[in-house]
């Protein structure tokens, strides 16, 4: 009788549209508290909105049952220049093993080597100027001007 009760609900639900009701094991019905800081529940809300989930609760539960919570799909801008930052790290790996082998740069090496190493400064500089600048909304207030 039961079953039939709750089958004849789930029909009329359907009828009514709307979300079709969780089965007992599907159902969240155990609740657990947990104090944060006021900074802590902005930053876990920050996190959990970069990573596209509108509540806090279901980032949380992701992250502590060590589901990878989602990442921030980069921007299309980021995303280029961590491609061009990758490029960049395995030129200087590629100068790194290469002295760390024993090998040297004889003078025209060097002065190759001068001229790549100032390239590779200015492609970062650049690359974290287009990662850091500002989009509409963004408050930079309290960022440091290193280079």
């Amino acid at each position: 009788m039961i079953e039939h009760e709750e089958h004849a609900h789930d029909e009329a639900w359907r009828r009514r549209g709307g979300r079709p009701r969780k089965t007992a094991g599907e159902r969240r019905t155990e609740h657990i508290a947990v104090y944060v800081t006021r900074l802590e529940r902005d930053e876990l809300e920050r996190r959990a909105a970069v990573a596209g989930i509108a509540e806090v609760g279901a980032y949380v539960r992701r992250a502590i049952l060590a589901q990878r919570p989602p990442r921030a799909v980069a921007p299309t801008v980021n995303r280029d220049a961590w491609r061009e930052l990758a490029r960049a790290t395995a030129n200087l790996n590629q100068i790194a093993a290469h002295l760390n082998g024993g090998g040297r740069f004889d003078e025209r090496g060097t002065a190759r080597l001068a001229q790549a190493l100032d390239a590779l400064r200015a492609e970062v500089r650049a690359l974290r100027l287009t990662l850091t600048e500002p989009t509409d909304g963004d408050n930079h207030e309290d960022e440091d001007s290193e280079a």
